[in-house]
């Protein structure tokens, strides 16, 4: 017996399908990243890294060093490199909300 979902799902697949992926796509979507999924992985990115600042406090040694400097750089570099290299695959580049 089949399950119920499987008909459900097979046309969510079927509407979801895409044929060609254009160019005007690929910048729409990129577009969107940038002014809409990249601003909160900024923000829980910023909330992680103030929030490991501060237990670094309470910690010594290599963890100290983890989590004053490591993992922010690591995180927020990475949030930085993600933002400047999508920001260049676009024609008319969009800055995020702050």
């Amino acid at each position: 017996m089949a399950s119920k979902w499987v008909p459900v799902r097979d046309a969510i697949l079927d509407t979801l399908k895409i044929d060609k992926v254009t160019e005007e796509m690929k910048e729409d979507v990129t577009r969107w990243i940038l002014s809409e999924i990249l601003p909160a992985g900024k923000k829980a990115a910023d909330e992680f890294c103030a929030q490991t600042k501060e237990q670094a406090a309470n910690e010594s040694g290599w963890c100290k060093v983890r989590d004053m400097i490591v993992l922010p750089f690591l995180i927020q570099g990475g949030v930085w490199l993600i933002e400047r290299t999508l920001e260049k695959t676009v024609t008319n580049a969009v800055t995020p909300q702050a």
